[in-house]
């Protein structure tokens, strides 16, 4: 999706309704190229500088939902407008991209623009922006709520001591949480893991734990 393409119409299938207009209208003004790409299992979207003879581009996920779409574009918006007008060298997510991100997302916290619990929890977001979105634990499972219905459970969902297994077939066993994450024992190996809360995983019934080795 390029700059000359980009449309109020064009965006209202990727954000949410009444949102689409203050967007165009930002690249309108600033020469950068939106690309809404694949869903990406390592990234939400990211930003990239371009070159004397391209402009610089941000893409973002087609698979997001809408307020995850919104949150994600904004964020990297912040990054291109820190690049635009210093020009050279900045810390990715320093000053200067925590007060971008946060002027451009403050028309959107108004009421009756998001739902509350997503307005409530970008504002404290956004006190103090880290890299990702996805690293506000509160943040991402209010958005995660807004996600189609999928058959998967969270770590967090599981009880202290629960057994659990990853796609590539190891199995854990909970442990107790360090600040942001949980402590969790390999029984393959018996080396200790950090999970973050928002990790997808499969929940073992006692009878199958018992059998690894």
């Amino acid at each position: 999706m390029s700059r000359s393409k980009l449309t109020g119409d064009s965006l209202s299938a990727y954000l949410p309704a009444g949102c689409s207009e203050p967007v165009v209208s930002w690249f309108n003004q600033n020469h950068v190229i939106l690309r809404i790409t694949r869903a990406r299992r390592s990234k939400l979207g990211d930003f990239r500088s371009g070159s004397p003879s391209r402009p610089p581009v941000i893409s973002v996920n087609h698979s997001l939902n809408p307020y995850s779409f919104l949150v994600t574009l904004l964020h990297e918006m912040a990054h291109a407008e820190v690049f635009l007008k210093y020009k050279r060298h900045m810390q990715p997510h320093g000053v200067q991209w925590k007060d971008a991100y946060r002027r451009l997302s403050l028309p959107y916290l108004a009421h009756g623009i998001l739902p509350e619990d997503i307005r409530k929890a970008f504002g404290n977001y956004l006190i103090n922006p880290a890299a990702s979105s996805t690293s506000d634990v509160n943040l991402a499972v209010v958005l995660r709520g807004y996600d189609p219905p999928r058959n998967v459970t969270l770590i967090s969902e599981l009880p202290e001591e629960a057994v659990f297994a990853l796609p590539d077939g190891r199995v854990f066993r909970k442990g107790n949480k360090l600040r942001k994450r949980y402590k969790c024992e390999c029984l393959n190996n018996k080396r200790v893991y950090l999970f973050s809360p928002l990790a997808e995983i499969v929940p073992v019934i006692p009878e199958q734990s018992g059998s690894v080795g």
